[in-house]
């Protein structure tokens, strides 16, 4: 049975500003570590693990108005999909900027579009019709899952650390290798490649703990 509107109202309210402090502080911190250190890796760590909550964040919004997180699944009312790559993320993108959502709390300064496509018709706010990814501050692309499509492998396109050339990365939603559950089972996962640029690694980083070191 759905709850009631004034309890999912007073519910999402304390969780959205819950995500709102972790995001604040988490900002002042890589502020911090910016004015101390510079830009180095671990500080594009911080600043990825940041941008991930203030993602979440802007997804959560979502949620609490739809009733449902952003689909990670292409729809077929907006025509052929251009390619397969990069998808998850590109489909949360034009969610979260379109025109009857138009509720976005993120910038657009971390938008790119690393492999180019475009879409057949106008499908967000933007003047282009561009497929637009979030990318993290190594400039590759955030990977986006609804629980939906966890059992899904999705390619996307990256900046291999050793080559420092584009390349392809396969990707799916990562499970608990103690239990063998899926980590956010009931709502979605953001998967950053790391310092390395590529999926499955040790330095991925998540909006989840993996507790793999």
């Amino acid at each position: 049975m759905r709850r009631t509107r004034a309890h999912s109202q007073r519910s999402g309210f304390t969780l959205l500003e819950m995500l709102a402090v972790m995001v604040i502080l988490s900002i002042l911190v890589v502020f911090l570590a910016f004015r101390l250190g510079g830009l180095g890796e671990s500080a594009k760590a911080r600043l990825t693990a940041t941008y991930l909550n203030e993602i979440s964040l802007a997804v959560a919004e979502y949620e609490h108005e739809h009733g449902d997180y952003p689909p990670s699944e292409w729809d077929s009312k907006w025509g052929a999909q251009p390619n397969k790559k990069n998808a998850g993320i590109e489909i949360l993108c034009v969610t979260l900027w379109s025109p009857k959502w138009g509720g976005v709390s993120l910038s657009e300064d971390k938008l790119d579009n690393t492999d180019g496509d475009r879409s057949k018709q106008s499908l967000t706010t933007h003047a282009n019709r561009d497929l637009f990814e979030l990318v993290d501050a190594w400039q590759n692309p955030i990977a986006y899952f609804h629980r939906r499509d966890y059992g899904r492998e999705d390619l996307y396109i990256t900046i291999d650390e050793e080559s420092a050339d584009w390349a392809e990365s396969t990707i799916r939603a990562y499970t608990n290798p103690k239990t063998g559950n899926y980590f956010r089972s009931r709502t979605f996962q953001l998967i950053s490649a790391g310092q390395d640029g590529v999926f499955g690694t040790k330095d991925d980083l998540s909006n989840f703990e993996r507790g793999d070191g």
